[in-house]
């Protein structure tokens, strides 16, 4: 294998809508490159980067897959995304080590969610990007209308390539800057004359948006100069690296037509890993910039863990600067620890092939490492950097997991914790209020496909369910009540006895007080009482769901000399509590969250809508870049896969964050349901 400089790596991120043909796009770009000998497909589950059980059943990309190439003696690793929303986990861990992306569409003459979305993050992260406009030769497409509605939304997008098309076939393409013919062969051929008129409108945006790269090519540009094709090539590489242009480039990945010239500017115009921005990386001294220099200091960071349960952990990794050999010795800067580096792998899909040395810039893999993690650094002992962390998106759904096999429990935790190492985006907490374990993730088909790959990784099988809403229950009155217990049984009997008043307690969840006068309850008895009623607070006499906001205060009572015990005061606490609470008018109360949603302008009067469907209340609505934000405070028991639901309203263009808010009194009908859920749950146990 060859030792490729940092000047000869593109490191390449194909993004865009599920099931577009990102993946075709890697085979096409694969076999035209001789890295494969046949083209696989996904329909046959035999493709080099969809190749884990689930991709294959379910025909989608769930993973961020990686597979190398060399073109013109260019090594370029492809990353290739899923564009499912559920994974935008892998969507992030792509772009932070990718210094380009090919954002894969459909010719639908529309503007499709994944293809603006991913539009978006290039231009908020500066990330230079292609447009590929895929399966061009199908029937009833529409290249002219697709590239419309894109520009509308985005005008940095420009056709850099235009098809030449027959009987809805393409058979040629003509290269924008150089205004040339080719046919799919990229043979020069006669310039087709009802193309011109559309080539010279296309080829004037083109030149505008290049002369924008710099101040000399605008003042060019405005006096009316003629640009030289050596301008035209270096103000277009630098118009792209700024984001000021996003070239368009057509094809059949299904045919490999088109691939050729996508190729040549993907080693012509993307930059090499140097080009890029430089680095920012914290010291012990401060923050100091990295270098991606091949003669510098070693440093990489990791951006994704597959776990196997036979091989161990396979981490992917880029190289940030400096070069790193098999057997190295390394820090892990994040953990502290010492690291020795076992064989170095380059990746195709789930071949792994060794190599000696991986130089910055590069991307590869490494195996067995006892302390790395997602967004770990490794770095020279001797030079210790710690690169930012990957900006995952959070959690937007739960649900409780257990196991479908009764003494199992434990290895679906432990599977399950597994996972946590290859989704950063995934969470597993045992909630304090219910007692379940949730299971936390992006959407309902992540959660879903992790529960079947513990079953096929591990044999560990996990249900999923909706977890349990921790309610709570208080009282709106005050009531005095007895406490009584007395039983003789011959010997020593038992003998409790306490008044206790019951009051609402809005400033906390509970407060014990004691008024006694004349010692009619002995102070030794006072903390027996308490305790007695902090027992029954877990379990509320409506359904069973723990007490707040009460204030209990001892006030009266009796004694025996003999009789009486720490014992007989609980239980005459615990009678109290039970028939205190059932006079004192109790209620049900539940879980208010405040919810921020995300959302383009069209969509707020559905977004409103629903939310008063849920019992929302609006608090309020902001503008943030362009979209609407609006704040509102929604009962938890009807959030339950709000995620799917706000994905489904808006087309996958919405987001959304929830936090405890407060307690609330649930409405009578809600609460009567409870109730009944509850009491029938009793009867069945």
């Amino acid at each position: 294998m060859t030792n490729f400089s940092t000047k000869a790596i593109r490191n390449i991120a194909l993004m865009g809508h599920s099931g577009e043909g990102k993946t075709t796009l890697a085979e096409s770009l694969l076999f035209y490159t001789k890295a494969i000998d046949r083209m696989g497909r996904t329909e046959d589950g035999n493709t080099v980067t969809d190749f884990d059980p689930e991709e294959i059943s379910r025909r989608i990309s769930i993973s961020l897959s990686a597979a190398y190439t060399v073109y013109k003696d260019i090594k370029i690793n492809i990353l290739d995304v899923p564009g499912f929303f559920d994974f935008e986990g892998e969507v992030a861990s792509a772009m932070h080590v990718a210094g380009a992306a090919i954002i894969v569409t459909s010719p639908s003459g529309q503007l499709t969610v994944g293809t603006e979305l991913a539009l978006a993050k290039c231009a908020e992260k500066k990330l230079p990007a292609i447009l590929y406009v895929s399966h061009i030769n199908k029937e009833n497409t529409d290249f002219k209308g697709t590239v419309m509605a894109i520009e509308g939304a985005f005008p940095h997008v420009c056709v850099m390539e235009l098809p030449i098309m027959e009987d809805g076939k393409m058979v040629g393409r003509i290269d924008i800057p150089s205004k040339k013919a080719y046919d799919i062969q990229a043979n020069e051929i006669a310039f087709p004359e009802r193309y011109r008129e559309e080539t010279e409108n296309i080829y004037a945006k083109f030149i505008e948006t290049v002369a924008e790269s710099s101040d000399e090519m605008i003042e060019k540009f405005f006096a009316g100069e003629t640009f030289t094709e050596d301008e035209i090539r270096v103000g277009a590489k630098e118009a792209i690296k700024s984001g000021l242009l996003i070239p368009v480039f057509a094809g059949s990945s299904t045919k490999v037509l088109g691939i050729r010239g996508l190729l040549d500017k993907i080693t012509e115009v993307f930059p090499a890993p140097d080009e890029r921005k430089i680095s920012t990386a914290k010291t012990d001294a401060g923050e100091v910039s990295v270098k991606c220099d091949e003669n510098g200091a070693f440093s990489a960071q990791i951006f994704k863990t597959v776990v196997d349960p036979f091989v161990g952990k396979l981490q992917y990794f880029k190289v940030m600067s400096g070069k790193i050999k098999a057997g190295d010795v390394v820090l892990n800067a994040n953990s502290d620890k010492i690291e020795k580096v076992g064989t170095l792998y380059i990746l195709r899909g789930k071949k792994q092939e060794p190599v000696e040395v991986l130089n910055a810039g590069d991307i590869g893999a490494v195996a067995k490492l006892a302390s790395a993690n997602i967004g770990d650094t490794l770095c020279d002992p001797n030079k210790k950097v710690i690169f930012p962390e990957i900006e995952f998106p959070a959690p937007m759904i739960s649900l409780a997991v257990t196991s479908a096999k009764q003494g199992e429990e434990e290895k679906v935790i432990q599977g399950l914790t597994k996972f946590l190492e290859e989704d950063s985006t995934i969470k597993l907490k045992k909630n304090a209020d219910t007692g379940e374990v949730e299971l936390f993730g992006l959407g309902e088909t992540q959660l879903d496909i992790i529960c079947k790959k513990l079953k096929n990784k591990f044999g560990a099988e996990a249900k999923l369910q909706n977890p349990k809403v921790p309610y709570r229950e208080t009282i709106k009155k005050t009531v005095s009540v007895q406490g009584k217990h007395k039983k003789q049984s011959g010997g020593h009997g038992q003998y409790g006895d306490c008044w206790v008043r019951f009051e609402p307690y809005p400033d906390g969840e509970f407060l014990f007080a004691e008024e006694i006068v004349g010692g009619s309850v002995p102070k030794s008895y006072h903390p027996a009482v308490e305790k007695g009623l902090r027992e029954c607070l877990p379990n509320g006499v409506l359904a069973g769901y723990p007490v707040v906001n009460l204030k209990a205060v001892l006030y009266d009572g009796s004694y025996h000399d003999v009789d009486s015990s720490e014992m007989a005061f609980k239980i005459a606490a615990h009678n109290a509590f039970k028939e205190g609470c059932e006079k004192a008018g109790p209620v049900l109360l539940e879980p208010i969250m405040k919810v921020e949603i995300i959302v383009p302008d069209a969509y707020i009067g559905e977004i409103i809508s629903d939310l008063n469907k849920r019992r929302g209340r609006i608090n309020g609505t902001d503008v943030l870049n362009g979209k609407q934000v609006i704040t509102a405070e929604v009962p938890q028991h009807e959030l339950f896969k709000y995620a799917t639901d706000l994905r489904s309203i808006t087309q996958g263009r919405g987001r959304f964050s929830m936090t405890f808010e407060r307690y609330e009194e649930a409405p009578p009908m809600i609460s009567q349901k409870i109730i009944e859920a509850a009491n029938k749950g009793k009867v069945e146990s």
